[in-house]
């Protein structure tokens, strides 16, 4: 017979016997494994992501194109030669910063901005549809706050202009 862990149930969730051992003397608090137990994270998956050039070049072709002087967001429907999965009505995004932005900080920081931002509004977009937001020079000088308002103001018009 193979070997089993122990567990044990405390006010309803479930700790396994090693973090229950190295509590000790219960002096530090003990918490489960999994974050999942407590709250659904929207994390930002692979899946959520445009990796091939392949996928960019599309929607760079076929979608729809809004602009203002930080960013160009570029919206369009799934590809119709993907292989489809359960979860393709996902909403996924591409971001393109280049060097002309600034150096590895800036550009890394812009492009937690945006991620940040598609996190709290994926819901809100069109099923089915990739986006490509594509940073310009202007970008780094906007806070968080400042990236999120320009983005929601360019994706409504986006999709009111039927974009999906």
């Amino acid at each position: 017979m193979g070997f089993a862990r122990e567990r044990r149930r405390v006010q309803g969730v479930q700790f396994s016997s090693d973090a229950v051992a190295r509590a000790g003397n219960a002096s530090q608090p003990v918490f489960p494994r999994s974050k999942s137990m407590f709250y659904k994270t929207s994390r930002f998956r692979r899946a959520d992501r445009i990796l091939s050039s392949r996928d960019f070049r599309h929607v760079i072709e076929a979608g729809k194109c809004v602009t203002s002087g930080s960013f160009v967001v570029v919206i369009a429907s799934r590809r119709k030669d993907v292989d489809e999965k359960p979860e393709e009505n996902r909403r996924r995004l591409g971001i393109t910063v280049s060097k002309r932005v600034g150096n590895a900080v800036i550009r890394n920081r812009v492009k937690r901005r945006i991620r940040e931002w598609f996190r709290h509004a994926r819901e809100g977009l069109p099923e089915g549809s990739d986006i490509v937001v594509i940073a310009r020079r202007a970008v780094w000088d906007l806070s968080g706050c400042e990236v999120t308002m320009v983005l929601e103001q360019m994706v409504p018009a986006e999709r009111t202009r039927g974009g999906s």
